[in-house]
């Protein structure tokens, strides 16, 4: 009885582990990808400021560099939304429909759609 109990106390503890080491492999790849998608939509964003104001070669430049990044990472919603903004006249209600598109899409591939932030 005794190897018994020792026999099925060793295999929960090895099912456990395997368990937890996959979860772990998981998360990490979870938060991964959240930093990435943050770090690129952040840039994105950065860089249609700099070209709103600027106006300039290297300010566009620096914006298609960052569409790219986008286009690697994010989902097709996503993609398609940056697209409407490059496509849309400045200043017009179709960019602005835009912009507030690819700000909802953003916050769903980010996984914080609806979600309250508290400080």
């Amino acid at each position: 009885m005794t190897i018994e109990f020792l026999s099925a106390f060793g295999l929960g503890a090895l099912i456990t582990a395997v368990f937890q080491a996959f979860f772990n492999i998981y998360h990490n790849k979870k938060i991964l990808s959240f930093q990435e998608k943050k770090e690129a939509y952040v840039g994105l964003l950065e860089a249609y400021h700099k070209v709103a104001v600027q106006n300039s070669l290297e300010a566009a430049k620096n914006f298609a560099y960052w569409q790219m990044r986008c286009e690697l990472i994010s989902n097709a919603k996503v993609r398609k939304s940056i697209q409407n903004v490059i496509d849309t006249e400045s200043g017009s209600s179709e960019r602005g429909a835009a912009l507030e598109s690819l700000k909802k899409f953003i916050r769903e591939d980010l996984g914080i759609e609806g979600k309250k932030w508290s400080l």
